[in-house]
């Protein structure tokens, strides 16, 4: 497996380890590391770096200890740096100071990247001392208060995803006199991004055009990414546009950017440009343009993304197999993406945890519980998002006693801490399954102070068993967390509605208007012809709305005549049920459906995509047009999937 007819070159047995090791491959990477006849400093720090980046300190500490226990390698600050900066990363902020402490016993001297890392574990741990400690040993010794030591504050801090203390450390470095170079620019750019600060990025655009500074690869991506993370695709395009040299960086920025903002046809365009441009996508470009194909549920373009991969040979990296199972997970082909799944040369974690999340928004429990089964006889250990979304599974599927057992097992078996996320898919289970007493006993002896999300899951519970008072309860905590949420009022709303309270029901909306909450309206997409349509509650705007009003009107007499009956108890508002019937008629998805319905040959699946939860009354319909029309409806709202077939929904009415 590892003969490439290359083996005794160390070059290229560095380029293979370092491909292994950056796709997560650490089974390979060992193996070839093991084979390897001539290791050298820079090999060790790679096996450390790596399985420390890949969050096997068990691994990392036995390579590190290994490497310290050869007479001609004492470890560098490269390896001591992978160490620090991999348990910080993984959220074990104690062990990368303790390792820093045994670091600057052995004598050796950090670099900037290491004291950036430093100084967010102090920060995790809000040991404000020990890091006005660190800055002073900054200060005193040569070199780490220099251009590259500030540079390296700058980006470490971006990188880890702290975009303020990235540019705490900039404007720090400004005052002192010294000039940014390319280098601190683009990092000040990436924490800009970071904090969607467009202001200060447009500011350190002008920066670089006074100062008529180049817009090398590096600074032209970074000037990219933050106009499309601040939301203004139009000046990333703008800037894309101005470069006059595009190499496959620059190429991958604008696609991602376009992704990023759910331009997937511009997206795809771009890739087509880039290939007549003779410029090679790679891995990158890859998993920066699937992701957008899943949330849009296109699945025509992302099947050709797939053919791309195949043709160009872009199938040896796990990250794009798992771009593969999610696509098609988030497309409603679950099948598909287990048949990607069982045919990957080697699975890591992600793809685990993709695979079980996927099973999980389609509702189907016990296939993610027995994926998690088959995990557990393998090498690899569970992490949180593995829990996450194993929990979440269970409880789409009511799958009570599971989830228990696997919030149970996290510590017990594999020693994990479980977080908030993991508290508030509990919260979810019992709720959903109509234990509010359980549910509300659990969130008092919680270690954390409840969220969004845990009161979220009780006000939604209050939804499916139409509990007013308890409803009351979870928006008022809702209402302080998140009082531009427009989701919780309408949720309130309609269980006022549903239990015909309409004087409470419009007094949620008088105060959603005091405090200037407004709703988005209702939107659902479906694809045809590899064309996106949308469509919007109440929206007459379509061209073939006409056809579209008159095969609802034509669906709602055939799902009548078998047992439908509107559930009017969804309209907010307490008008005629006539009215109530025709606001009904309105709603995006029965809009999307029809359209389907009169656009796509007989016998097809039609995929729709909702913006906002599926509404009771729309659920209900779609079960009967299934059964009227003899068509699989694949509906993804923003919960989860519902499959409908012949009547009947895959999610038993459970969501």
């Amino acid at each position: 497996m590892m003969s490439i007819g290359f083996e005794g070159n160390p070059f290229v047995n560095k380029s293979v380890l370092d491909m292994f090791i950056k796709c997560g491959m650490m089974d390979f990477a060992r193996k070839l590391f093991e084979e390897m006849e001539f290791k050298d400093v820079v090999v060790w720090n790679m096996m450390v770096s790596g399985y420390a980046s890949n969050g096997d300190f068990e691994q990392a500490l036995k390579c590190f200890e290994d490497m310290k226990g050869l007479d001609d390698f004492t470890p560098n600050v490269v390896s001591w740096t992978a160490l620090i900066a991999g348990n910080e990363q993984h959220g074990h902020s104690s062990l990368a100071l303790q390792v820093f402490r045994q670091m600057l016993i052995e004598r050796v001297k950090p670099n900037s990247i290491t004291i950036a890392s430093v100084v967010s574990a102090c920060t995790n741990l809000s040991l404000l001392q020990h890091g006005k400690e660190i800055h002073a040993y900054c200060i005193k010794n040569e070199g780490l208060d220099s251009d590259a030591g500030w540079n390296g504050l700058i980006t470490g801090f971006t990188k880890t995803g702290d975009g303020n203390k990235g540019l705490h450390f900039f404007f720090r470095m400004c005052q002192t006199g010294i000039m940014p170079n390319v280098t601190s620019i683009s990092s000040a750019l990436a924490g800009c991004a970071l904090v969607k600060d467009l202001k200060l990025g447009k500011q350190i655009h002008g920066y670089v055009a006074r100062n008529k500074i180049e817009l090398s690869t590096g600074l032209g991506s970074a000037l990219i990414s933050m106009y499309s993370d601040c939301g203004r695709l139009d000046l990333a395009c703008s800037v894309f546009s101005e470069l006059s040299v595009r190499d496959v960086v620059i190429w991958n920025s604008i696609i991602s950017a376009c992704a990023h903002n759910e331009q997937v046809v511009t997206a795809l365009n771009l890739l087509r440009e880039m290939v007549k441009s003779k410029v090679q996508p790679n891995m990158v470009t890859i998993v920066s343009i699937l992701p957008a194909c899943a949330r849009l549920a296109a699945l025509q373009q992302g099947k050709e993304i797939h053919q791309f991969i195949i043709r160009n040979g872009l199938d040896a990296f796990n990250l794009v197999w798992n771009a593969l199972i999610d696509l098609y997970g988030r497309c409603g082909l679950v099948k598909i993406a287990r048949r990607i799944f069982d045919l990957m040369p080697q699975r890591d974690i992600v793809s685990w945890n993709t695979m079980i999340a996927g099973y999980g928004m389609h509702g189907f429990g016990m296939d993610a519980v027995n994926l998690f089964r088959r995990l557990q006889c393998t090498d690899l250990k569970p992490n949180h998002f593995t829990f996450t979304s194993l929990l979440s599974a269970c409880s789409h599927a009511g799958l009570t006693d599971e989830g228990w057992k696997y919030f149970k097992m996290m510590k017990s078996e594999y020693d994990l801490d479980p977080a908030i996320e993991q508290y508030a898919c509990l919260v979810d289970l019992l709720a959903r399954a109509g234990q509010f007493d359980e549910s509300l006993e659990f969130i008092k002896e919680m270690p954390f102070q409840p969220n969004a999300a845990i009161w979220g899951s009780i006000l939604g519970a209050c939804r499916i068993h139409l509990n007013p008072e308890l409803a009351e309860e979870a928006a008022s905590f809702l209402f302080e967390l998140e009082p531009q949420n427009s989701g919780n009022y309408i949720l309130l709303a309609n269980i006022y509605s549903a239990v015909g309270r309409w004087e409470e029901a419009a007094k949620v909306r008088c105060l959603m208007k005091e405090r200037g909450v407004s709703k988005p309206p209702g939107c659902s997409w479906i694809a045809v012809k590899r064309i996106i349509h949308s469509f919007i509650v109440g929206d007459a705007s379509h061209p073939l709305i006409e056809e579209i009003s008159a095969k609802v009107e034509s669906l709602y007499s055939e799902i009548k005549e078998i047992g439908y009956v509107p559930e009017t108890n969804f309209v907010l508002q307490d008008v005629e049920d006539d009215e109530k019937e025709n606001s009904l008629c309105g709603h995006s998805e029965k809009l999307a459906i029809a359209f389907g319905l009169i656009s796509t040959p007989s016998g097809t699946p039609l995929r729709i995509i909702k913006n906002l939860r599926v509404c009771g009354d729309c659920h209900s319909a779609t079960k009967f047009i299934s059964k009227v029309a003899n068509r699989e409806i694949i509906m993804r709202d923003c919960f989860r999937f519902h499959h409908f077939v012949d009547g009947v929904c895959s999610c038993g009415d459970y969501w």
